[in-house]
């Protein structure tokens, strides 16, 4: 099995690995940007509940979903007319460390079904994930004028809540999915025979 494990990483190009990071931008552009019309703090968030694949995105693609969601990020606020590309230098980059690779780094097990897994889970992508993405976001349009500094904690509360709970029901998705992922050969994320996924339900998994 974990020759075939080695097979199927193998067999993963750039060209492939590109048109999937295009994909999932794009499937996370057009999601946030349908929600575009339910601002929480106008001209800078609204309600987003399609934030909840960016967690997805990372810990079932790796980088390639790390750095889809910053891109399909950037893509949103292009599409409803607010890309500011003057702070993209700092926002890029913090959604695909933040937002993506602390969830890829902290989800040790991405089955989510031991309890260190939904631990890994509540940590990482809602706690960690959430305040790093809201008060970095936030700090970042105060230092660059974009919000006045008195709205940096108010501005970062509400952002964090806009990612940490879509991260709740990732989490639910997460659990769902993942069986399936690993059946259909789709997983892009860690090497599962190192993690700490369970591993009798790996084997049967992949069976």
């Amino acid at each position: 099995m974990a020759t075939e494990t080695m097979r199927v990483y193998a067999g993963r190009g750039a060209i492939t690995q590109l048109m999937l990071g295009v994909v999932c931008a794009a499937i996370y552009g057009a999601a946030l940007w349908a929600t575009s019309f339910l601002p929480t703090i106008p001209g800078v968030t609204w309600v987003r509940p399609a934030n909840m694949l960016s967690e997805l995105y990372a810990v079932n693609f790796g980088y390639t979903g790390a750095l889809a969601a910053a891109a399909g990020n950037s893509l949103g606020d292009l599409m409803r007319g607010q890309f500011n590309p003057t702070i993209l230098w700092w926002i890029f980059p913090l959604e695909a460390i933040a937002t993506g690779l602390v969830v890829y780094w902290g989800v040790t097990d991405p089955s989510l079904r031991s309890t260190r897994g939904k631990v890994e889970w509540l940590i990482f992508a809602i706690i960690v994930q959430g305040l790093l993405t809201g008060f970095g976001i936030a700090f970042g349009l105060a230092m660059s004028g974009v919000v006045p500094m008195g709205a940096l904690s108010a501005i970062g509360v509400t952002i964090t809540f806009n990612e940490a709970i879509p991260a709740i029901a990732s989490g639910f998705v997460q659990y769902a999915l993942f069986p399936r992922i690993v059946r259909m050969g789709l997983w892009w994320g860690r090497d599962l025979d190192k993690s700490n996924v369970p591993q009798d339900l790996l084997a049967q998994w992949r069976a």
